[in-house]
C-alpha cells in the first residue's frame, strides 16, 4: 500500500524532528541549570547568621516548582500563533504531497502558495487535535488517581506493584520502538504511527513508573541532576516521538483523501477542453473530435476533448484526469490554462 510506503521517506525528516527533541533538551537543561546556579543574595535577611535553618532538613532551593510555571518559562520566547501556523503549513505540505502523488503529480509541479497549504494543513490537524485533548484529559484523571493512592496509601505493596506495571508497560513500549527504527521491513506492515508514539509515550511511561515507585517510598532513587538529565532526554524523545507521529497521520490522510478523489472523480463536473493543437498521448476515457469550421471562433480551436475532470487548477495549468481514472493505471494530462485552451463545465447528472 501506499500508506505503508511513507515509512521510507520518513528518514528524509528524522533529522528534523531529532533535531527538534534534542532543542527542546537543551533547552530544560539550560533552564535548570541557570535555576540552580543563581547566586544567593547575601544582603537578604536570610543569608544572615541568625537566618532561620529550613524545615525539616529541606532547603529553600530544593522546593519544586508547579509545572504550569515551568511550561511558561520555558515556552515564554515562543510565539504560539507562529509556531501553529508552521505546524499547519508544514502538515498540509506532507497531507497535500501524498494526496496528489496518489495521482502521479509531484507536489513541486503544482506551484501551491504557503496559504494553500494552510488551508490544507487545517483539515489534518481536526482529528489529531481530538485524540490529543482526549489523552490529556485520560492522563490528569490517571495522574488523579495515583496521586490519591500515594497520599491515602503510602508505603503500600500495591503502589510499588502498580509503579512495576507501568515501568514494565514503558520499557516494552521502548522495546517496540527500537525494533521499529532498527528491524528493516517492521514499519512497512504497522499501522501508521505505530513506532513514533511507542518512541513518544515509552521513555514518559517509564519515568512516571520511577517516579511512582520513588513517591511511594517517600525517597530519592536518582540524584538530581541525573534526574533532570533524564526527564531532559525524555521530553526530547517525546517531542520526536510526537512530530514523528504526525507527519505520518498527515501522509495517511492525504494517501486517503487521494484515494477519496479517485472514487469520486466521476462525479466531478466534466471538464470539456478545445485547444488549438492536438493533445498527444490521450488516456483512455477520453474522446477527441475535431470541430467544424462554423463552429471554430477565428478558427483557432479546432479539437474539442470529452470526458475529462478538473483535479487541480494552480499556476496556470489545468490537472486533469479521466473520470474512468484507476490506480496504476490512470494518467494524469497537465494542460496550459491561457489563451490557447478554452474550457466548459457540464455539471454531472
Amino acid at each position: 500500500m501506499r500508506v505503508m510506503s511513507f515509512s521510507g521517506r520518513v528518514s528524509r525528516i528524522t533529522t528534523i524532528t531529532l533535531v527538534s527533541g534534542v532543542s527542546a533538551a537543551t533547552a530544560y537543561l539550560t533552564y535548570r541549570h541557570s535555576r540552580e546556579t543563581v547566586p544567593k543574595n547575601d544582603d537578604s535577611p536570610a543569608a544572615g547568621a541568625d537566618a532561620a535553618p529550613p524545615e525539616h532538613g529541606i532547603e529553600d532551593e530544593s522546593l519544586p516548582e508547579t509545572l504550569t510555571s515551568r511550561l511558561k518559562q520555558l515556552t515564554g520566547t515562543i510565539a504560539p500563533t507562529t509556531l501553529a501556523t508552521a505546524f499547519l503549513v508544514y502538515f498540509g505540505y506532507v497531507a497535500t504531497r501524498s494526496r496528489f502523488e496518489y495521482f502521479g503529480v509531484s507536489l513541486e509541479m503544482t506551484d501551491l502558495s504557503n496559504q494553500n497549504l494552510l488551508l490544507y494543513g487545517l483539515e489534518v490537524v481536526y482529528v489529531p487535535a481530538a485524540l490529543t485533548f482526549l489523552s490529556v484529559l485520560t492522563v490528569i484523571g490517571i495522574h488523579a488517581a495515583v496521586t490519591w493512592r500515594l497520599t491515602t496509601f503510602p508505603n503500600s505493596t500495591a503502589n510499588a506493584f502498580l509503579a512495576a506495571i507501568i515501568g514494565l508497560i514503558g520499557l516494552l513500549l521502548i522495546g517496540r520502538a527500537l525494533i521499529g527504527m532498527l528491524v528493516p521491513g517492521t514499519t512497512d506492515a504497522e499501522i501508521p504511527g505505530t513506532t513514533p508514539l511507542a518512541l513518544a509515550l515509552g521513555p514518559a511511561i517509564l519515568a512516571y513508573g520511577v517516579w511512582i515507585f520513588s513517591a511511594n517510598r517517600q525517597q530519592t532513587l536518582i540524584p538530581r541532576r541525573l534526574a533532570n538529565s533524564a526527564l531532559a532526554c525524555v521530553i526530547g524523545l517525546a517531542i520526536a516521538g510526537l512530530f514523528w507521529a504526525a507527519t505520518e497521520f498527515a501522509w495517511a490522510y492525504g494517501n486517503g483523501r487521494g484515494q477519496e478523489d479517485a472514487d469520486k472523480i466521476s462525479r466531478r463536473p466534466e471538464v470539456v477542453i478545445d485547444t488549438k493543437e492536438s493533445l498527444v498521448g490521450l488516456p483512455p476515457g477520453i474522446s477527441q473530435s475535431t470541430l467544424p469550421v462554423a463552429q471554430r471562433k477565428d478558427d483557432t480551436f479546432a479539437y474539442r476533448y470529452h470526458g475529462f475532470r478538473l483535479l487541480l487548477s494552480s499556476g496556470n495549468r489545468l490537472f486533469l484526469v479521466p473520470g474512468t481514472w484507476k490506480y496504476g493505471t490512470g494518467q494524469t494530462v497537465i494542460v496550459p490554462y491561457d489563451n490557447n485552451v478554452r474550457i466548459q463545465l457540464i455539471p454531472h447528472s
